[in-house]
């Protein structure tokens, strides 16, 4: 959670980081799970969209972690201009899974929190089935 909102409205330009045109990327969440498998998970509002370097850059993250990882695209439908401030995350909808195992994007058959995917993902792996 960010502690400190007056800090969090600032842009940060990296346009003269690199030599080149591609730019840094942010994760917005990472969970260790007991066992120690990643749970990565990126939080668009419901008009963004997770870009294709952003995308590759997370199935990297999650196959090279030494033990099993998934990925979340998690959208809300939250608007600072609307006077939201603050995304429960728990609930908001997973529009999408990566999984290291199937080295596969899944859209869940029907609407999903994040909350229930990290149950039912821990779940699963303490019964072997995942």
């Amino acid at each position: 959670m960010i502690d400190n909102w007056n800090y969090h409205s600032l842009h940060m330009d990296f346009s003269s980081s690199f030599p080149d045109s591609n730019h840094p990327s942010d994760i917005d969440m990472f969970y260790l799970t007991p066992d120690g498998d990643l749970v990565l998970g990126e939080i668009k509002n419901q008009r963004g969209i997770l870009r294709p370097g952003q995308r590759h850059i997370l199935e990297r993250l999650a196959e090279g972690w030494g033990r099993d990882a998934i990925v979340l695209y998690i959208t809300h439908d939250k608007f600072y201009q609307h006077g939201d401030r603050r995304v429960d995350v728990g609930s908001c909808l997973v529009k999408q899974i990566y999984y290291k195992a199937k080295h596969d994007w899944r859209t869940p058959r029907e609407p999903t929190t994040v909350r229930q995917v990290i149950e039912h993902y821990m779940e699963a792996r303490d019964d072997g089935t995942n």
